[in-house]
């Protein structure tokens, strides 16, 4: 089969053709290469785009307590603040003395019953409790008897109070152990049937 005429059968010859002008023409539009380039240096540079600054929100911080706040000692109880009423039993005839005296006097409770521990301090307490322990019902001259302590002047079933602090309380409890009393029921009788005005039980 014989080829067309006019065609040759070289591929490399489909270029020879194709002058290095002709190339530059598709390009340049017809213009030169050396213009083309020239135009393409000269061309003005585009502004560089810089991102917008994001926006943060500020991180909450939970303030941490220094360590001199954690080491300052709490402040310090008023003694006057923890008073609390207390309770103790006497007898009829020393509930009558206290309420006259009281009424006489413009005193409350409670310092009926200071005056009546500073007076027994004053006097002695084992003097005190001596003078208020009755004689036994039994004596012996061989045995020992012992101390019957819900026998003494001044106890009884008759309920009064006053209202001391702790600290006072505190101390009234020291003079309760020195005077060998079981309780303060039985100290506070003893001191008030001593320390009141009036006639004492025998």
């Amino acid at each position: 089969m014989t080829p067309p005429k006019n065609r040759r059968n070289n591929p490399e010859d489909d270029g020879e053709n194709m002058s290095d002008e002709g190339v530059g023409n598709l390009f340049s539009g017809g213009a030169s290469p050396s213009s083309a380039m020239a135009g393409w240096a000269s061309a003005t540079p585009a502004t560089p785009i810089t991102p917008e600054p994001v926006a943060t929100r500020p991180v909450s911080v939970i303030p941490q307590p220094t360590p001199a706040a954690l080491e300052e000692a709490p402040e310090p109880v008023v003694d006057s603040d923890t008073a609390r009423p207390v309770g103790f039993y006497v007898s009829a005839n020393v509930a009558s003395r206290f309420r006259k005296y009281r009424k006489q006097h413009d005193l409350t409770h409670t310092q009926i019953v200071f005056l009546a521990v500073e007076a027994a301090v004053e006097k002695g307490l084992a003097q005190v409790v001596k003078d208020a322990r009755r004689a036994p019902k039994f004596q012996s001259k061989l045995f020992a008897v012992k101390v019957d302590n819900s026998d003494l002047i001044g106890l009884g079933p008759v309920q009064l109070q006053y209202k001391p602090t702790k600290a006072q309380y505190a101390i009234i409890d020291g003079f309760v152990a020195e005077s060998g009393l079981p309780d303060h029921t039985k100290f506070l009788a003893v001191v008030l049937d001593q320390f009141l005005p009036g006639r004492r039980e025998g």
